[in-house]
């Protein structure tokens, strides 16, 4: 843990091979779909931070972020400051995979799957471009390995989305 590092210690950073903000110019969709889990938001408030900040740019921005609680869900107060801004171009969905039943929320349960692709995001005849950044896990289930990034399995493959419109961070 970083809170009982010592001067001197060594600290391993997660690290992808391009920078989202220096990238951004290459986006050229009209279509961005995200797919966060827990701190993969990180890169998606840049990917985010890059688009609604510009005032020319119209990409129109579908994410949905999994996290496991209510409380969990990290950057909630910018995320929906952004989509109450930008409600024409920006559309969040939480799914929360742990939240206590009985609960007072009323959104979406479980996890990023299938029917949550085909209800939010474009399909693929739309070639949007889709970013995914989360556990493990995710990715198996959804577009396979993060360190085979021409490789698309999963439901992202399943539901006919080509490799290179998917960017895994």
């Amino acid at each position: 843990m970083l809170r009982s590092a010592q001067i001197g210690d060594s600290l391993n950073f997660k690290h992808i091979e391009f920078n989202v903000k220096k990238q951004y110019n290459t986006f050229n969709k009209e279509n961005l779909c995200i797919i966060a889990g827990g701190t993969g938001i990180t890169p998606m408030v840049q990917a985010l931070h890059a688009v609604l900040g510009n005032p020319e740019d119209n990409t129109k921005v579908t994410m949905l972020y999994g996290s496991r609680t209510e409380a969990d869900i990290l950057a909630r107060e910018t995320l929906d400051s952004w989509q109450a801004a930008h409600p024409e171009q920006l559309s969040v969905v939480n799914v929360l995979s742990d939240e206590p039943e009985g609960s007072s929320w009323t959104g979406e349960r479980g996890f990023v799957n299938e029917a949550l692709l085909k209800a939010n995001f474009p399909g693929p005849e739309a070639d949007p471009l889709i970013f995914v950044c989360g556990p493990p896990a995710m990715y198996d289930a959804l577009c396979g390995a993060r360190d085979r990034p021409d490789e698309l399995t999963g439901t992202l493959e399943k539901l006919g989305y080509k490799a290179k419109g998917v960017v895994k961070f």
